[in-house]
């Protein structure tokens, strides 16, 4: 079994594997699903759903065909397909529009080395979006790394992995990156917000 977190919007999907059991390990090598970690976006086809890359590129097509099949190294609520509530669809909407004054971040826009705009002593608090939809980070003391997606209109998407939980000054800029739902540049300075438009930090190119 691989294990992994997910994100997604109305039309922006992203997961990361960050752990398995079973023969599928080797030594402290985890296996990974290429397929999967190149989808950032989703569409309704049929019954189903097309899977697609950041050229719009379909990677998979995916249907329901109810629940998998028991795993020995699992246990089995593991096979039982979710319930879909009201609050689970709440939380794949679309997130508040942007004030009309910001300017919503590209993806173009995001790519690069990224620090918060107040002082943090002498650690390194920051962010790298890469060209190729990962980014890494630390709050000045631990580290953190995932995958990221922008719709171009503002909306960003971000899955994040394990960290450690080293206390020390900096800023939560890891944190800031995983719970933002929409990216907005102001002045040349990128404003992270969450999905009701609460500002979790703010940062200038470094």
């Amino acid at each position: 079994m691989i294990q992994g977190s997910w994100r997604a919007s109305e039309n922006l999907l992203l997961a990361s594997t960050y752990s398995a059991s079973g023969e599928c390990v080797t030594g402290t090598t985890l296996p990974r699903v290429a397929w999967l970690e190149s989808v950032t976006g989703y569409r309704a086809a049929g019954a189903g759903w097309e899977l697609t890359d950041a050229s719009g590129a379909v990677v998979a097509t995916l249907t329901i065909d109810g629940k998998p099949d028991a795993i020995p190294t699992a246990a089995e609520f593991y096979t039982e397909p979710p319930v879909i509530t009201e609050a689970m669809r709440e939380t794949l909407r679309l997130p508040a529009s942007l004030p009309p004054e910001f300017t919503p971040a590209t993806p173009d826009g995001l790519v690069g080395r990224w620090v918060p705009i107040s002082p943090s002593g002498a650690t390194d608090p920051h962010v790298l979006f890469a060209a190729d939809g990962t980014w890494t980070g630390s709050d000045g003391c631990n580290g953190g790394q995932g995958r990221w997606a922008a719709d171009g209109h503002g909306a960003l998407l971000a899955t994040a992995g394990a960290s450690t939980l080293i206390a020390c000054e900096g800023a939560p800029v890891p944190s800031w990156v995983s719970e933002a739902r929409v990216a907005a540049v102001d002045g040349g300075v990128l404003r992270l917000l969450d999905a009701v438009r609460a500002e979790l930090g703010q940062l200038k190119r470094y």
